[in-house]
């Protein structure tokens, strides 16, 4: 018989909040027929910028030829690395975003600025008061009370969001670049800064050691002297650091340059290290003995099932090695391993879903170690029904309620 436990509602560590919460009535594309996506394309506004986002690129070919006869959009792929642009908006961005409308069809410098590119998204999009209400009211049905903010978009969302009943509920993260555009008592608000140093299994750019199976390469995004140049210059911001890396070749280069850096005496009051979900065991160590704090999201270990078309099977193994991370190196769910969900998507049931029954033994997570990874929602007070079936490996959400 299948198990009914009560969750009280949790803190999901790592999210983009006001990213999603502006993406609120835009176009989505994700449930779609390819014909269904084009006209919904088409009904687009003519005399405005849309942005329309869960395309689907192998689902939905856009050709130059397709892309002439729609309204002015910026059509954002399913992984949020990626992007073409409708023939209209590229003359709208010529005159505000050159950069973005030259090079637009260069995936390695949309990769490289891809938090630029990503805060665009977010400031066109729009985020209102009504969007965030609506995105957080979501965020409670889905078990979540605190939804941090990986990549404030600028001082407007910020206001927004400080404004907001919502304010206590969100931690907001910006990097160095968007950070210098905030006003002096928004910096003081900030919880930290945020830097990305590889891209994603999606766009196949996550730093390994190797190719991907289609014979290309990831991507770093700093050579080693720059990444030690930037983080030197975000440590005089004294702002705890979240570092994005998710490949084991990025990972390297961050560990190695954050020892570089200790020993020289150039430190942080905190710093987080995003994603790693190839970590490997003396990397581990090495983060564990500098006082890292891993920051990674356990539905990501789908990534095992999900991604088989694009990495070899060792990969797919050792992604999210979270019982390496705890029962060998050491570190504690809720200490120094916090969990959270990117957004991919958002809420319990997907999380502990892929906890319990993942796709590797050396993934899983017990109820309790997710929960402390995840801590306990402060500000917003419920609780989620949710089922747990052992014989069907299945979890699913009942409801939630304050």
């Amino acid at each position: 018989m299948p198990d009914t436990i009560r969750l009280p509602w949790l803190h999901d560590r790592h999210s983009h909040t006001s990213f999603y919460a502006s993406l609120i009535g835009c176009q989505s594309l994700s449930t779609l027929t390819p014909d269904e996506a084009l006209a919904a394309m088409k009904a687009l506004p003519e005399d405005q910028l849309s942005v329309v986002f869960g395309w689907h690129s192998a689902r939905l070919p856009l050709t130059r030829e397709g892309l002439r006869d729609l309204p002015p959009a910026i059509i954002v792929n399913v992984s949020m690395h990626g992007f073409v642009l409708s023939e209209p908006a590229v003359g709208r961005l010529e005159a505000t975003q050159p950069d973005v409308a030259a090079h637009r069809d260069d995936p390695e410098w949309c990769e490289r600025n891809l938090p630029m590119l990503l805060e665009l998204f977010s400031r066109t999009a729009g985020l209102t008061p009504a969007k965030l209400d609506s995105f957080m009211e979501r965020m409670e049905v889905q078990g979540l009370g605190v939804v941090d903010d990986m990549l404030l978009p600028g001082e407007e969302a910020f206001q927004v969001i400080r404004q907001s009943r919502w304010a206590e509920h969100i931690q907001c993260w910006a990097t160095p670049r968007t950070y210098r555009t905030l006003s002096p008592a928004s910096q003081g608000a900030l919880a930290g800064l945020k830097l990305f140093t590889d891209g994603a299994l999606g766009s196949r750019t996550a730093a390994l050691r190797g190719t991907f199976l289609d014979g290309r390469e990831g991507l770093l995004l700093y050579t080693d002297e720059e990444l030690a140049s930037a983080l030197s210059d975000a440590a005089g911001c004294q702002k705890a650091i979240a570092i994005h890396a998710i490949g084991d070749l990025a990972i390297e280069q961050v560990v190695t340059t954050l020892e570089r850096l200790d020993k020289a005496g150039i430190r942080f009051p905190k710093v987080r290290l995003e994603h790693v979900q190839f970590i490997d065991e003396a990397q581990a160590r090495r983060a564990r003995d500098l006082g890292l704090v891993l920051s990674m999201q356990p539905n990501f270990n789908s990534d095992s099932r999900d991604y088989a078309d694009r990495l070899e099977g060792r990969w797919l193994e050792i992604n999210n090695p979270f019982r390496m991370l705890i029962d060998r190196v050491g570190f504690i769910p809720g200490k120094d391993l916090l969990l959270g969900s990117d957004g991919m998507p958002h809420g319990v049931e997907y999380a502990l879903q892929w906890c319990l029954f993942p796709a590797y033994p050396g993934q899983r997570l017990t109820l309790e170690e997710l929960v402390a990874g995840y801590g306990l929602s402060e500000f917003g007070k419920g609780e989620s029904l949710l089922e747990i079936d052992a014989a069907e490996k299945r979890v699913r959400l009942l409801g939630s309620s304050c």
